[in-house]
């Protein structure tokens, strides 16, 4: 069970809109407030920053290295799955 909490300032048009929504997908209106203030502080928080053109260097260098591979006629990967739930390693 949660804590009882006083927001004073609240724009009546969102929370009209939360209640709504919460309503509609079963959820009580602290729940799905609760959601909303969970997720705006995921947001604030900043993420590690991506190198993109690192990222597009990799995606490129994996594409050369699939285009590379070649298809074993008799090869079954089932029957290697089932190898190895037969006889697993100690």
């Amino acid at each position: 069970m949660g804590t009882t909490v006083v927001i004073k300032g609240i724009d009546e048009k969102a929370y009209r809109r939360l209640k709504g929504e919460a309503m509609r997908t079963g959820l009580k209106v602290g729940e799905a407030a609760s959601q909303a203030f969970r997720l705006w502080v995921q947001q604030r928080i900043p993420s590690k920053a991506r190198d993109i053109e690192r990222l597009r260097r990799a995606c490129q260098r994996m594409d050369e290295n699939r285009s590379k591979l070649r298809v074993l006629e008799d090869w079954s990967s089932v029957k290697v799955i089932r190898q190895w739930r037969e006889h697993p390693r100690s």
